[in-house]
């Protein structure tokens, strides 16, 4: 089954219709209503696992019921949402901890689609209050029979209190006071991380990618996360591979993916269409790629090896992947050394020609898989640069000023395409000189 992203901008998401929502694992994204398996976080990629509390047999632990006593002192008050340029200031301050360059620029267009002053949601606050003191704040969508917390800020100055977690311990007391069912607090990730605080509540449920529904925490097993799937995948072809040490593969966490899922610009880019990859970087920098994916023909996943957009292999086996994995290496190593062989013969020739060239000025091109390897002769107006082709055993020559470059012709030895060089480094072609 293909991974889940989806969005949409809703038109009303109060009462019953949020209930449903939520209960098929959507949750609120600023203006906008989404449901997605994977998340790009702090440099790092996870699985998204939604979670709800069944309030019926929810009890606070020790814990929490100490922390509650310990901010007792604290007012608590509940309201409407109201946007005021105080808690505007407060967003601002805490925006940066959400690590999305995608976060709204302010409250107000968090919760308000831009240009629209009437919200489909009905949005409440819970207000922390220090004596007239805003100390933290969070915000809650209502429906029938649900509570869904939705953002929480606070002071930085009462960061010991810690204000997020107690607005949550309340925003659930207000939920069971209101004869609620269920009260989601968003998602945690599938590996450890700053959400964690969310796994010690009571009467937790997750939501299963698998079978869309909803299972009790004790049940949850990481190793099915899509995270986990991927990482052993791409590590199976990591061992597999890793015999020799200069097959060294890196696993790329793609931050570009989700930038493109969202945007659905997959064909217009070179993003590689995975939130994970190994890359091998050839000494010549090419960029072979492999990728667990989901074949949307064939309905099933597979690995495919790639090269920029060039497929170079598919196949639903580690061990038939790495080998074609290497098939390549060695034959991006085999054609260097010919390459480098003919491009030698030519600056003999060339030298005896008096034409001098300078092999730190010998270029790799990765975007290439043969002729990749370039030797630049500079010329008055034009540099030429030489390339070797070892599948069809030709030399070639492009011209190159500021402005374009230009295929001038290709030769099948060495000896003629020395003569070619020499014509045009002499000024004997003059139609090479633009």
């Amino acid at each position: 089954m293909a991974m889940t992203f989806d969005y949409f901008m809703p038109v009303d998401c109060t009462g019953n219709t949020l209930d449903e929502y939520l209960s098929e694992a959507w949750f609120r994204d600023g203006p906008m209503m989404s449901r997605y398996e994977m998340i790009y976080f702090r440099d790092h990629v996870y699985s998204i696992v939604p979670i709800r509390v069944e309030l019926k047999n929810f009890k606070f632990s020790k814990n929490q019921r100490k922390l509650i006593r310990k901010n007792k002192d604290f007012t608590v008050k509940i309201q409407p949402l109201e946007i005021t340029p105080e808690k505007e200031k407060m967003y601002a301050e805490h925006k940066g901890r959400f690590q999305s360059p995608n976060s709204p620029t302010s409250l107000k267009n968090y919760f308000l689609e831009e240009g629209n002053e009437d919200s489909p949601f009905e949005t409440w606050e819970l207000q922390i209050l220090d004596g007239e003191h805003l100390a933290a704040i969070s915000f809650m969508d209502i429906g029938e029979e649900s509570i869904c917390s939705i953002l929480a800020l606070f002071d930085p100055e009462y960061s010991k209190q810690s204000l997020g977690i107690t607005s949550m311990l309340f925003e659930i007391e207000y939920a069971q006071m209101s004869n609620k069912k269920f009260y989601y607090p968003g998602y945690v990730l599938d590996e450890d991380s700053v959400f964690d605080y969310k796994k010690r509540l009571d009467s937790l449920f997750y939501f299963s990618w698998d079978d869309f529904k909803w299972h009790k925490w004790e049940k949850f097993d990481i190793e099915k996360s899509q995270n986990i799937i991927l990482r052993s995948k791409l590590n199976d072809i990591v061992v597999a591979s890793g015999k020799l040490s200069e097959n060294k593969l890196e696993l790329i966490q793609n931050e570009a993916f989700f930038y493109n899922i969202w945007h659905n610009t997959f064909d217009v880019s070179s993003v590689i269409p995975s939130p994970l990859y190994l890359e091998w970087e050839s000494p010549w920098f090419h960029q072979i790629t492999v990728n667990y994916e989901f074949d949307h023909q064939e309905e099933k996943y597979h690995y495919l090896l790639k090269h920029h957009q060039q497929e170079l292999g598919e196949s639903e086996e580690a061990e038939i992947i790495t080998e074609n994995l290497q098939k390549w290496m060695m034959k991006i190593r085999n054609s260097a050394i010919i390459q480098q062989q003919n491009l030698y013969l030519l600056e003999e020739l060339l030298f005896e020609q008096g034409i001098q060239t300078d092999f730190t000025k010998m270029f790799s091109n990765g975007n290439k898989l043969d002729g990749f390897i370039e030797l630049a002769v500079e010329g008055k107006h034009l540099t030429m640069y030489i390339s070797y082709y070892v599948n069809q055993k030709v030399f070639t020559m492009q011209a190159s000023n500021d402005l374009r470059d230009i295929t001038v012709d290709s030769f099948g030895t060495a000896r003629d395409c020395a003569r070619a060089i020499g014509e045009w480094f002499y000024r004997k072609t003059l139609s090479l000189v633009l």
